[in-house]
């Protein structure tokens, strides 16, 4: 009963009455339910080091619980520890291989190393299982797709085929920029009228069909942002703002100890894995209430907009960072955030013999793969320095400009978005 009460507690979302009775039900009871709500519950409060914390203990007692070593796996995957992940989760599946979720997480880490074919036969086999849900079908359906889609142009047919069957809220958004890179504009005006009939929003159809609009001449009524460069802030934080120059040091060194992901835009430079925002360090909190801050500032700058990005904006939304650095001749091929909102940069090191405009963010309207157009498109470059933040909605593309200097240039890179997709 006390358990059954819990599950309740968590299903409505009353996480602080999920960690006071399971706390009791533990001093009364050694048990491992009443321990996992205890660690998610936290984790969803945000201490996700309090509950990594008490699946390491758990885990020291009982070392072959499946629900302890998949859930560790999970938080290390989200904190940027690919490598723990995977070995959590491979143990996991060793021992009890029957198991959807933790399949899917390891499925998620291939994907990240791009072992793309690896990853499809996870992903096929958990669909083939007789006892899969309809729900789970979808996700999967999306997950297949999206391996299709990352192995390039010769795969895009696949892919669509598997958007089609997925009622992920993305899959319209890529199925339609698979259609624009690859069939004739009358096959994508089949597809963007049915998407907009839909009324789907958000920052990937917004930047097809704007592309779309200039190629084919035609109005663009994307129902994200029509006009992106109206909402790019540029502004340089201090000490007033609550960032200086010990902060900036922290936030560099505690982002060392993270493990790095493949990232095929950038060059001579490394990424962060996982959800920099996540970490139970001092610092990262602080600099994240300082960029809530400003978030909340842009917002309400923008308040009168009609465009859809901010009168729709996201009630239960979730904010994911984190760290580049680039060497000499580092760069940042053009790109747009496709599961963002709103994006942003802020520099924590522009080195000091960087002169004319080398290191700057370039924004345009227009990826590196899309249909050349038959004139020029517009672009903006913001000229950056250490401390200075910029904001934009996560539909407009963009890019770095190469630095030669020997200094690393190192930007804290953020996402707001929504928590459900």
């Amino acid at each position: 009963m006390q358990l059954d009460r819990l599950r309740t507690l968590w299903r409505g979302r009353q996480y602080d009455r999920v960690i006071t009775d399971a706390q009791k039900i533990i001093r009364e009871h050694p048990s491992g339910t009443a321990y996992n709500f205890l660690a998610l519950a936290h984790k969803k409060k945000g201490d996700i080091g309090r509950a990594q914390k008490i699946y390491e203990e758990l885990l020291q007692l009982n070392p072959d619980n499946t629900m302890f070593l998949s859930n560790l796996g999970n938080i290390y995957f989200d904190t940027g520890q690919l490598a723990a992940a995977e070995k959590c989760l491979k143990k996991s599946l060793d021992i009890q291989p029957n198991q959807h979720n933790a399949a899917v997480s390891l499925a998620n880490i291939y994907s990240v190393h791009r072992k793309y074919q690896t990853a499809l036969e996870v992903f096929q086999n958990l669909k083939a299982n007789p006892a899969v849900e309809a729900t789970q079908i979808s996700d999967l359906n999306y997950r297949i797709a999206e391996l299709y889609r990352k192995q390039g142009a010769s795969c895009y047919d696949n892919a669509i085929k598997y958007y089609r069957e997925s009622q992920h809220p993305l899959s319209s958004a890529h199925l339609l920029e698979c259609v624009y890179k690859t069939k004739p504009e009358e096959i994508f005006d089949i597809e963007k009228n049915r998407i907009n009939q839909a009324g789907d929003s958000n920052p990937l159809l917004a930047a097809v069909q704007t592309h779309a609009s200039i190629v084919y001449g035609t109005a663009d009524d994307n129902l994200f942002c029509k006009d992106p460069f109206n909402y790019i802030e540029h502004c340089q934080l201090g000490v007033g703002d609550g960032l200086d120059d010990a902060l900036i040091a922290e936030i560099i060194e505690a982002s060392r100890g993270l493990d790095v992901q493949p990232q095929e835009l950038l060059q001579n430079g490394k990424q962060t894995a996982g959800n920099l925002f996540l970490s139970d360090k001092p610092c990262i909190k602080e600099i994240k209430r300082i960029i809530e801050e400003k978030i909340t500032a842009y917002r309400s700058k923008f308040a009168h907009s009609r465009d859809g990005f901010v009168k729709d904006w996201p009630g239960d939304a979730l904010l994911s960072g984190w760290v580049i650095y680039m060497s000499e001749g580092g760069s940042l091929k053009s790109h747009m955030h496709k599961q963002g909102w709103i994006s942003g940069s802020l520099y924590l090191n522009m080195p000091k013999d960087i002169n004319n405009n080398q290191g700057n963010i370039v924004f345009e309207l227009c990826g590196d793969d899309y249909p050349a157009t038959n004139g020029k498109l517009p672009t903006r470059e913001v000229n950056v320095r250490t401390g200075d933040l910029v904001m934009f909605p996560s539909s407009i593309f963009h890019r770095t400009l190469p630095t030669k200097s020997q200094t690393s240039r190192v930007s804290l890179a953020f996402d707001l978005k929504p928590s459900v997709q």
